[in-house]
C-alpha cells in the first residue's frame, strides 16, 4: 500500500474561532535569533544559575502570533527557549541530565513511559544524504507542516547512508512558507521527544539550520488507516479495523493519562500510521497541547483542527477539553464501520456530514443499513450493534456526558471477544422483520457510494 507519511495525505484545516473568554497563563512571544545556525538543545533542559535571565532567542514566525505555556513561571529549557549556541551540542549519546526531582515526578501509566529526551541532531547535510538531496522521487506524503521524505540512515548510528542499505526513515522538512510550521516543529519535539509508547510514531532526531526545520521518525510501510479504508486496494477485514480501533485507544489513553493530560487534538484517520504488520501509531502531534491543570475543565485555544473531525464545542467556542479528543476518535470508529469519508462533498448534500448523516441511523439500531460492503458481512452483527453504541456515546453533544478514553478502550476489549454467532441463531434473525435491512439492500449508501439510507 501507500508510503508512509506522518502528516497524513489530507492537510489540517485551520479556522477563527469567537473570542475566546478565557485566555491561558501569562504568554511569551517568540523572538528573532541572531546567526542562529544550529539546532535547540533537547527537551527538558533545566537551565543552570549562570543561564537564567537569558532572552530566549527564535526565530519568529511572521504571524506575531503568541506561543502559550501553561506554567511561565517554571525556567526549562525547552525547544522554544534554547541555551547559548556554544551549549547545543548535545548528541543521541549525550543527552541532558535530569534532577532527581525531576525523575520522581515522571509517574505516567506501566504501558508507556517518560524518558530522558534522546534525541538525534542531525544536520542538513546529513538528511540531504539520507535522502538523495531531497530528490522528488524520495517524496512519500505531504501534509499542512511540509513534504516528507524516505531516507536511509545506519540502523545503530543513525549515520545517513545510501538507499537501500540501513533502515529506512520518514523525514518531514517544514514548508518555508507555512507559519505554522515552527510551532508545529516545537510541538513534535516537545511530546514526541519526551513519550515513548508503541502505539506513539517513535521520533528519531531532528535538525534546525539555515531556518529549515526537519524531524526524521521510524519509517512505517503500510502508510495511513486512511489509505487503506478509502482506497481501491483489499480492503481490511474486520478483526484487523477492530486491532488497529484498539491500539489507536491505547496511545490516546497513554497522552490522556500520562503526567500532565495531553490532549492530541486532530485525531482522524490519515494520522493513524501502520507498520507491516498492521500496528496502528499516533502521529502528528503538531496541535497537541496540555490538558487543563489548577482545576479547570478545560483549555481556550484558537480553534485548529479538521473539519468532521473536530468537537462541536471546540468548533463553537474554542474551549478545548481532553474529551474532545473522544469525539474525533467516535467519527474514526464510525469510518471504520461504514468505510465512508468523515466529509465527504461528493455526496449529495443532506449525507456530505457522516456525523449527521449517521447518528438518527444509530440510534434506530440499523447500523448494519450503512456497514462497509467490502466487509462482505463478514464480521459478528453483537459486535457491531455495541460498537455503534459506543459510537454514539463519543458523540455525545456535551463533552461531560463522553466516556474517558480508558473506559472507551475496555469497551473495545470486551466486542473483540465476541466471536460469530451460530449460523442456525442467525437464520433464526434474518426470517424475521430484519431482513430488509441487510447490507447493500435497500437504502444502503454503498450501492454507488453516494446513494440515500432509507
Amino acid at each position: 500500500m501507500g508510503n508512509f507519511c506522518p502528516g497524513g495525505s489530507s492537510s489540517v484545516r485551520h479556522e477563527q474561532s469567537p473570542v475566546s473568554t478565557n485566555p491561558l497563563p501569562e504568554a511569551r512571544r517568540i523572538q528573532t535569533p541572531v546567526n542562529a545556525k544550529f539546532p535547540p538543545a533537547l527537551v527538558a533542559m533545566s537551565p543552570s544559575p549562570a543561564a537564567r535571565g537569558l532572552k530566549p532567542k527564535f526565530p519568529a514566525t511572521g504571524t506575531g502570533q503568541k506561543t502559550r505555556f501553561e506554567k511561565p513561571q517554571q525556567r526549562t529549557r525547552s525547544v522554544d527557549n534554547p541555551p547559548p549556541p556554544e551549549k547545543t551540542a548535545r548528541s543521541v549519546d549525550n543527552p541532558p541530565p535530569l534532577k532527581p526531582a525531576e525523575k520522581k515526578a515522571a509517574v505516567v501509566p506501566p504501558s508507556g513511559k517518560i524518558v530522558t529526551p534522546n534525541l538525534k541532531m542531525f544536520t542538513l547535510a546529513d538528511l540531504k544524504t539520507a535522502t538523495k538531496n531531497f530528490r522528488s522521487d524520495s517524496i512519500i506524503g505531504e501534509g499542512g507542516f511540509g513534504q516528507v521524505y524516505k531516507g536511509w540512515v545506519d540502523e545503530t548510528t543513525l549515520a545517513p547512508t545510501r538507499a537501500g542499505v540501513g533502515v529506512p526513515v520518514a523525514v518531514k522538512k517544514s514548508n518555508p512558507d507555512s507559519a505554522q510550521g515552527l510551532h508545529e516543529w516545537q510541538c513534535e519535539v516537545r511530546f514526541l521527544g519526551k513519550f515513548h509508547h508503541p502505539n506513539l510514531v517513535k521520533l528519531l532526531g531532528y535538525c534546525w539550520e539555515e531556518n529549515q526545520f526537519l524531524l526524521v521518525y521510524e519509517y512505517l510501510p503500510k502508510g495511513s488507516l486512511e489509505n487503506h479504508l478509502f482506497s481501491k486496494g483489499d480492503a481490511l477485514p474486520w478483526d484487523t479495523r477492530l486491532k488497529i480501533a484498539i491500539e489507536a485507544a491505547q496511545g490516546l489513553t497513554f497522552l490522556h493519562n500520562s503526567e500532565k493530560s495531553v490532549i492530541y487534538r486532530d485525531f482522524k484517520a490519515s494520522n493513524i500510521l501502520l507498520d507491516s504488520n498492521f500496528n496502528a501509531k499516533l502521529s502528528d502531534f503538531g496541535l497537541a497541547k496540555h490538558g487543563p491543570i489548577n482545576g479547570f475543565s478545560h483549555v481556550t485555544t484558537r480553534v485548529m483542527g479538521t473539519h468532521g473531525y473536530a468537537a462541536p464545542e471546540y468548533m463553537a467556542t474554542g474551549h478545548l477539553y481532553v474529551r474532545s479528543d473522544v469525539y474525533g476518535f467516535g467519527v474514526v470508529l464510525l469510518e471504520l464501520l461504514t468505510g465512508l469519508r468523515a466529509v465527504d462533498p461528493n455526496r449529495p448534500s443532506a449525507q456530505q456530514n457522516l456525523v449527521e448523516w449517521a447518528k438518527p441511523i444509530l440510534q434506530k439500531k440499523k447500523i448494519q443499513k450503512m456497514m462497509d460492503p467490502r466487509l462482505e458481512q463478514k464480521y459478528p452483527p453483537l459486535a457491531v450493534v455495541r460498537t455503534a453504541d459506543l459510537i454514539l456515546r463519543c458523540l455525545e453533544a456535551d463533552p461531560k456526558n463522553r466516556p474517558p478514553m480508558d473506559e472507551v478502550l475496555r469497551e473495545l476489549e470486551i466486542v473483540r471477544t465476541i466471536r460469530d454467532e451460530p449460523k442456525e441463531e442467525r437464520r433464526k434473525r434474518g426470517s424475521g422483520s430484519d431482513k430488509n435491512n441487510r447490507v447493500n439492500g435497500y437504502g444502503s449508501p454503498h450501492g454507488r457510494r453516494t446513494g440515500r439510507a432509507g
